[in-house]
């Protein structure tokens, strides 16, 4: 044989070695297809089922024991819970996203085969399983590969099948599947509602708040929602000095509706509950209460511990949201409080002790003049009568001046406050003089409450309870006396 001819020969048996390796390596893809397909048959809704589980399944997971890998849904008497988190409220607005994804799931087949089931992190004792159950019609089971086909695509198929679908959706995302130090993990914290109270605001028909006072407990507030006049309208069993506001003790319950836990916790120390500081007990229409309990902090300083009375579960909530809270819980009457409006006030004292001022007045009605007679003797008419406004030693003063210092009594927000004044030293008097008698309040110097807010004392002669007015409401007033 020529040497030439050995050459050729020895490269071609080089190239299908080469040839015999690659295959080997490479793995067969299925012809990709451009047929999207349902891939749920069944309409996925949440009314429709009464247990969903997720399983996160990833080798090694079982040994990681911080790792949670498994939720369960439940749904009992009307309201979905987590069960293996204590039975707490489930956040439904996490779990409807989920399944209107799953409704509309359509897919392109990329596999068929069992053996590269792995390959898509998609095999049994692989990938999340969402099993859906319902009575009385077929349960769905999918899996969702853990190998992700790009950030928005995810591999999926029908428990049972070996069909792998790409769908255009991020499934793993939406079921709290998150990479952390190189393993993922099942984020538990999702399915469960953070709120704390979970009110139907517009059915509570009662509010009272007990609170820590001076070491003892005391009712701070106890309002109610009482028909009258075929109306209803919010009351007081404890004696205010001003009206009530319906807006505002709607704010107050949506604030505490709204007010977030950082995480839900074991029941695991009653302790920090020995001593609650405070108690606020919401009571609905139909009889029913939601009694919300304040606790000891945790080691940290920065939560108190909080409960729902009865339920398997505590929250730790940030003390700067229930502090916040808290410190709005008096603000719930209606404005105007003093109730001074020009055409129904016949006097007004305002005495600023501090800088020496004193603003008093009182309601003239000057003589209606009679009507005049034209050249051609037409009556024309008189005027109608004309307020005056007088010091008592019957100097007249200004309209526009009154009616200042009337607007900035009338702007003047109270809230109620609890415990002594801290500073019971009189800063300003006010007196308001109508027909049927007249009211006097005092007004402290500036103090700040052991919540650390700052506030004027209001209180009505003769009555006990403190009410906090602004500095700068009580500055504006002041500065507006002539």
């Amino acid at each position: 044989m020529k040497k030439t001819n050995l050459i050729v020969l020895c490269v071609i048996f080089a190239v299908l070695i080469g040839l015999v390796f690659v295959k080997k390596n490479m793995k067969a893809r299925p012809p990709a297809t451009e047929e999207m397909v349902d891939l749920i048959a069944a309409p996925v809704n949440l009314e429709d089922f009464s247990e969903i589980v997720l399983r996160l399944e990833q080798e090694g997971a079982e040994e990681n024991a911080s790792t949670v890998q498994r939720v369960e849904l439940a749904r009992e008497n009307g309201q979905w819970i987590v069960k293996t988190q204590y039975g707490v409220r489930a956040n439904e607005k996490a779990i409807a996203p989920v399944l209107e994804k799953l409704d509309a799931l359509q897919g392109e087949l990329r596999s068929q085969r069992k053996e590269v089931l792995t390959d898509y992190g998609i095999e049994d004792d692989q990938g999340v399983h969402v099993e859906l159950y319902r009575e009385g019609a077929q349960n769905i089971h999918i899996v969702v590969g853990t190998k992700k086909a790009g950030y928005q695509n995810n591999f999926v198929r029908l428990a049972g099948t070996n069909d792998v679908y790409v769908v255009g959706e991020n499934l793993l995302g939406a079921l709290g599947v998150r990479e952390e130090e190189g393993a993922q993990k099942l984020d538990t914290d999702k399915w469960g509602d953070k709120r704390i109270t979970n009110l139907v605001v517009d059915n509570v028909v009662g509010v009272a708040i007990a609170q820590a006072v001076n070491g003892s407990s005391q009712t701070v507030m106890d309002i109610r929602k009482n028909t009258v006049d075929d109306k209803k309208q919010w009351q007081s069993v404890y004696p205010y000095a001003f009206g009530l506001s319906a807006s505002k003790i709607k704010s107050l319950l949506e604030s505490f509706n709204n007010t977030y836990a950082r995480d839900i916790v074991a029941p695991d120390n009653p302790s920090v509950f020995d001593a609650p500081d405070w108690i606020g007990t919401f009571t609905f229409e139909d009889g029913n209460e939601v009694k919300l309990v304040r606790g000891a902090k945790d080691e940290s300083g920065e939560n108190y511990y909080a409960k729902i009375d009865g339920a398997g579960y505590f929250y730790r909530v940030p003390v700067s949201a229930f502090e916040g809270r808290e410190k709005q819980q008096g603000d719930i009457f209606a404005s105007n409080p003093l109730n001074v409006e020009e055409g129904s006030v016949d006097g007004i004292v305002v005495n600023d002790v501090s800088n020496k001022k004193k603003f008093e007045v009182v309601k003239k009605a000057s003589v209606t003049a009679p009507p005049a007679s034209t050249e051609d003797g037409a009556e024309q008419p008189g005027s109608g009568p004309e307020v005056a406004w007088q010091t008592p030693a019957g100097v007249n003063i200004e309209i526009a001046k009154v009616q200042d210092v009337i607007a900035k009594i009338k702007d003047m927000n109270v809230e109620a406050v609890f415990g002594p004044a801290v500073s019971p030293k009189e800063t300003l008097a006010i007196s308001i003089i109508k027909a049927d008698g007249k009211k006097d309040y005092t007004l402290s110097e500036e103090a700040k409450l052991s919540n650390g807010k700052e506030c004027h004392f209001l209180k009505l002669n003769g009555e006990s309870q403190n009410y906090c007015v602004s500095k700068d409401q009580v500055t504006a007033l002041k500065n507006i006396l002539p």
